[in-house]
């Protein structure tokens, strides 16, 4: 037992030295995991950060173009017109587009545009890392309406608010006016006698006869009846009542019984304000004063400067506006008429013509100076119709408007491009040939039946949509 004593004890350092690489193994693990998920977050948190700075670059790049286009010439005079290029922090290239009407093209505004696109490419200060460099580009793509100064298009081509009556070959081409061309706010429309076309739809609150082969190629809209007798409507009949019911093949499309009024824009006071009225750069129309005879002669009508718009103001003149026979009107410039009453009825061969082959636009107005926002037309003391006789010729390139709270008498025949505004019932007779061209007033909305404010100088408008985009 002694000896035994002295035996040595089974080494154990092999056993220790198992345990201590698996703790030397699960350490290294531990730490390749620790090391790995460090590295993971800090490229997704440099991704985050580089996402939030590319997309406060692009949205910097939009702003500061939007501004940058109230300016005149600004866009153009960029290195590369129409691309942007930030020369600090925040980092952004913006691409601007113009639409003109016939879709989008590369480049900067001009007068005829109506909106303008802006794709703003944003890069980060601070990249991400590790491969994780999808935030380190954002695009911002906006699109606002562009506002050019000056007159505005808008309105039907007729607007008669009391009624009229048309006949005898009346040819009425309303096509381009949209879904309406021809509107009744508050009366009765008549065609009559002889072969009347109206081309194009029509709305009446009130009703609608035809007392003769009246046609019209479009649909109608009728809160009140609608007697055909030996008319058509080719489209489509929405009538409170109708003669003869059924209809038949007096109405081309569907007859529908149903007096629900029509959407028709309540009649819009036009007053004189020259102040309205500016050209697309922004500038105010001339004005002068008709001339003491209060009557047009044959010669050029314009502005001082050829070209230049002007306002002449014929107010003062207590029988209104007149002409002589056989008179032409030569046009040099856009040329706006203000008058109580345009007497033109005495008068045989009265042409409005361009003095070259430049289009004009010319208009008639007689001030509604009723109460603001009565909605209605007021022919107030000493104004008068708008009254035409033979030989009465608005021709192209020329287009005009006509606005009066009174009524518009054509009852000897015409030619006029452009649109008719008028408050009392009026008459379209004998062979008169109108066509739509959209002309529109200064200050005026006629669509939405509202007066508007001038711009005054081309810019950006309101914002139409604004998103972020691929690539």
């Amino acid at each position: 037992m002694f000896l035994e004593r002295f035996v040595p004890a089974r080494s154990e350092r092999g056993s220790a030295l198992v345990a201590v690489l698996g703790v030397f193994a699960m350490g290294l693990i531990l730490t390749t995991l620790i090391v790995s998920s460090v590295v993971h977050g800090l490229g997704f948190s440099t991704s985050s950060r580089a996402s939030v700075q590319s997309q406060a670059a692009a949205d910097a790049g939009i702003s500061a173009v939007r501004a940058a286009l109230y300016t005149a010439s600004n866009c153009n005079a960029q290195p590369t017109p129409g691309v942007y290029v930030s020369a600090s922090s925040p980092t952004y290239t913006v691409a601007v587009e113009r639409n003109n009407g016939a879709g989008w093209v590369t480049g900067c505004p001009t007068l005829l545009t109506s909106q303008v696109r802006l794709t703003s490419t944003g890069t980060a200060a601070a990249k991400g890392v590790s491969g994780n460099s999808a935030g380190d580009v954002s695009k911002v793509q906006a699109t606002y309406e562009y506002l050019i100064p000056g007159v505005t298009p808008s309105g039907v081509a007729m607007y008669l608010h009391d009624g009229a009556v048309i006949e005898a070959n009346s040819s009425l081409d309303l096509s381009e006016g949209g879904n309406t061309g021809l509107m009744v706010k508050n009366g009765t429309l008549n065609c009559d006698k002889n072969n009347g076309v109206i081309n194009g739809s029509l709305m009446v609150r009130g009703n609608l006869a035809f007392g003769g082969s009246c046609e019209v190629t479009g649909s109608a809209v009728v809160t009140g009846s609608t007697t055909l007798g030996s008319g058509r409507i080719d489209g489509n009949l929405t009538s409170g009542s109708v003669s003869p019911n059924p209809p038949g093949s007096r109405v081309g499309g569907t007859y529908t019984q149903s007096a629900a009024a029509p959407a028709i824009p309540d009649w819009t006071n036009l007053t004189y304000q020259p102040s309205d009225w500016k050209t697309s750069l922004g500038l105010p129309f001339e004005v002068r004063a008709m001339n003491a005879s209060c009557s047009l002669s044959s010669g050029n009508l314009g502005g001082t400067v050829s070209g230049y718009p002007v306002i002449i103001n014929a107010l003062g003149c207590s029988s209104g506006l007149s002409a002589n026979n056989n008179t032409t009107v030569s046009l040099t410039s856009d040329v706006v008429i203000f008058a109580n009453k345009f007497d033109f009825d005495g008068v045989n061969s009265l042409v409005f013509k361009s003095a070259s082959s430049a289009s004009y636009r010319l208009w008639f107005i007689t001030p509604d100076n009723g109460p603001a926002g009565d909605k209605s037309p007021t022919c107030g003391s000493g104004q008068g119709p708008f009254t035409v006789k033979n030989g009465f010729e608005v021709n192209k390139p020329i287009s005009a408007l006509l606005y009066t709270p009174c009524a518009f008498e054509g009852k000897n025949g015409f030619t006029w491009n452009g649109q008719i505004y008028a408050g009392k019932y009026s008459e379209i007779k004998n062979n008169p040939s109108f066509t739509f061209v959209p002309v529109g007033a200064g200050g005026v909305d006629f669509d939405n039946a509202t007066v508007t404010t001038q711009v005054t100088k081309p810019q950006p408008g309101g914002l139409e949509s604004m998103r972020n985009i691929d690539g």
